[in-house]
């Protein structure tokens, strides 16, 4: 008996290692990701050139071929990574928050795509030079007046926005992070999304709200390295839960009584 109950215990013990590096391979994978997407976002934020209309991409692909393709790479990973960082959401919330948890999950992966197709769009604007300069130029404007484009392509950018908003959220139902996340996220996309096109300082409002959600991110991805499989709340219980709480554990006395 006692040599089964030997050998159970070293079956148990040797496949205990490779358990926790898995989990710990998962936790910083999504960690990780949750920390990365945004940051690259931002670092391509700062290095893409000007790519408004079929004139500024035909200029940045003469010009500024080079920073056009790292600008490209950059956000087909970061789109790429949307897919691990949703992942750790959902590693957060497995009880309270787990709807919000889903949607930001769909909303990431979605934009991730967007951010994806983006990429690839610009890898193929790097190809522009080799034709006639009119005819590209008006090539991309017509790619850019596209109903097909506006159809497809946008609603999953605006995925993007809205992810960067429930993730946070997902996880402030969880108990993993305090109220500021959400409310930092969400006043920082409203920020960028409600600029009127005649404020000045676009694309220096955009890195500063990119370095905002890279704040956020960045801290729900150390909580996901750091959860271990559970999450401890940051929250304080409102009176309600409070109550029950209390309500619990006092029965749980008189019970042992």
């Amino acid at each position: 008996m006692s040599s089964h109950a030997s050998s159970a215990t070293t079956s148990t013990n040797t496949s205990s290692p490779p358990s926790n590096r898995s989990e710990a391979v998962r936790r910083w994978t999504c960690g990780l990701a949750l920390i990365m997407f945004p940051a690259l976002l931002l670092v391509q934020a700062v290095i893409t050139p000007d790519d408004g209309g079929g004139e500024a991409m035909y200029a940045a692909a003469t010009e500024h071929r080079s920073a056009l393709l790292l600008s490209a790479t950059l956000l087909i990973v970061s789109g790429i990574l949307m897919a691990p960082a949703a992942a750790g959401i959902l590693s957060l919330a497995r009880r309270r928050g787990s709807i919000m948890a889903i949607v930001g999950a769909v909303l990431a992966v979605l934009g991730g795509t967007g951010h994806i197709a983006l990429g690839y769009f610009y890898i193929m604007s790097a190809a522009l030079p080799g034709g006639d300069r009119g005819e590209m130029i008006a090539y991309v404007d017509r790619i850019g007046a596209s109903s097909a484009l506006m159809i497809f392509v946008f609603p999953l950018l605006l995925c993007f926005g809205l992810a960067v908003i429930a993730m946070p959220w997902a996880a402030y139902r969880a108990g993993a992070v305090g109220r500021w996340a959400p409310i930092t996220a969400a006043v920082a996309f409203l920020i960028h999304e409600g600029l009127p096109p005649e404020v000045e300082f676009q694309d220096l409002i955009g890195i500063v709200v990119l370095a905002v959600l890279t704040v956020v991110h960045g801290h729900l991805g150390l909580v996901v390295i750091r959860s271990r499989g559970r999450v401890e709340s940051v929250r304080t219980p409102a009176l309600g839960e409070a109550h029950g709480a209390e309500t619990t554990r006092l029965a749980g006395v008189s019970a042992g009584r």
